[in-house]
């Protein structure tokens, strides 16, 4: 059975974090987002389940990703699994099969550094 945890509130403090990060109050990201203050105070306190235009326009206004938003697990913090399961994968592999591997991360690495740029 799963753990009963309410995302509505995880969601809500990440928004009001994202808020206050950019000096915002409330009433400010509100009207950006154009709904009423007191909306805007509920969905920060997980009391009201938004609809997924709201919570785009608020990901917007606060150039934040949605999954950002709702995700609980940062790109950050996989990364460590998956170049553990990469380099296991390499190893298994045969030589034909291992120039495959590098020939992927090297592009792989290629298409974020040119996009961070």
């Amino acid at each position: 059975m799963c753990k009963k945890i309410n995302h509505l509130v995880e969601i809500g403090q990440r928004i009001k974090d994202a808020r206050k990060a950019r000096g915002w109050s409330q009433e400010t990201l509100a009207e950006h987002v154009n709904i009423h203050a007191t909306y805007m105070s509920q969905i920060e306190t997980g009391k009201v389940n938004m609809t997924i235009n709201i919570l785009k326009s608020i990901s917007e206004c606060l150039n934040i990703s949605m999954r950002d938003l709702v995700s609980d697990t940062q790109e950050e913090e996989e990364l460590p699994k998956l170049l553990k399961d990469v380099k296991a994968g390499y190893f298994r592999a045969n030589d034909t099969e291992r120039g495959s591997y590098m020939k992927a991360v090297r592009g792989i690495i290629h298409a974020f550094t040119s996009r961070v740029k």
